[in-house]
């Protein structure tokens, strides 16, 4: 596999090609972070961006927020669902339409989607199990854990689509055969990437240490940072064993006792609650899971 070697200096200048998020991302991150902000100036941003104004409402009236009557306009999404929820739903969107990948591919983009979207909302039913204050962010957050996989596409597809190859002959997983054959870890790129577009710490060390259970090799990470990137490790992990999506590979990895200890889930007396929850979840969000990812 020596052919598929690629180093972090050609992926970095690949990933300049990647384009910027919208700068309604940013203004919206800088006015709902002021206490001093109302509805209206929320709203006078996202009428800077109708298409995306229209997105979050086709959202905001899924099933998965369940608010009654529906809404037709911003104010009355932000008084059901919160500031914080419109903002994730923004920043969620964008970076799917930044990493959109077009024309026909080997790469299954739909199931991986599938896949990242399922662990957004496994991320956000643990945060609320575990008290997270703010777990719409942890949406976000498990939703675009694993861009760095899509990074890789873009730089490379044929590196991306062997590994996938090599994962599901060799029953390992996609984080295994990058080890193996000495390739930029894609957790490597997600942090990369997340550095280009100046997206929120959460985001940046979640992107990275997802898959790293050894918090000594977790490098000066606050105790907070530490529970986010806990929940999408338990959030991906719970995805891949319930076999929804694809993110390169079928591996199923159990979760290991440190990670359960450290966010207080008893694997008998939490974990059947909790999946109960998610899977709950996971039905009422059908419609949310198809029309994120759309135009």
């Amino acid at each position: 596999m020596a052919a598929l070697k690629l180093d972090t200096e050609t992926i970095v200048k690949k990933l300049n090609d990647i384009p910027s998020l919208p700068s309604v991302v940013y203004e919206l991150s800088r006015v709902i972070n002021d206490p001093m902000s109302s509805t209206k100036d929320v709203e006078a941003i996202m009428a800077q961006d109708l298409g995306m104004t229209t997105k979050v409402l086709k959202l905001a009236n899924s099933a998965y927020y369940a608010i009654p009557g529906g809404v037709t306009s911003l104010s009355r999404a932000i008084g059901f669902i919160g500031f914080d929820t419109v903002h994730q739903l923004v920043l969620s969107a964008s970076i799917i339409q930044a990493l959109e990948i077009k024309g026909p591919s080997i790469f299954d983009v739909n199931e991986f989607w599938k896949h990242s979207i399922v662990v957004a909302i496994a991320s956000e039913v643990i945060a609320k199990y575990v008290k997270h204050p703010t777990p719409a962010d942890l949406f976000t957050v498990g939703l675009v854990h694993d861009m760095g996989k899509v990074a890789l596409f873009l730089a490379a597809p044929e590196v991306l689509v062997e590994i996938t190859a090599r994962a599901d002959k060799n029953k390992l997983s996609f984080l295994e055969i990058e080890e193996e054959n000495k390739i930029t870890p894609h957790t490597e790129l997600g942090k990369l990437l997340a550095e280009k577009w100046k997206l929120p710490r959460n985001i940046l060390v979640a992107a990275k240490y997802h898959h790293e259970n050894d918090m000594q090799k977790r490098q000066n990470i606050s105790s907070d940072l530490n529970q986010i990137i806990d929940i999408v490790m338990l959030a991906n992990l719970l995805t891949h064993a319930l076999r929804l999506g694809n993110s390169g590979h079928h591996k199923v990895i159990g979760a290991p006792t440190e990670l359960l200890t450290r966010l207080e889930i008893h694997p008998q007396n939490d974990m059947p609650t909790l999946l109960k929850q998610l899977k709950a979840q996971i039905e009422q969000a059908s419609e949310f899971i198809r029309m994120i990812g759309s135009k």
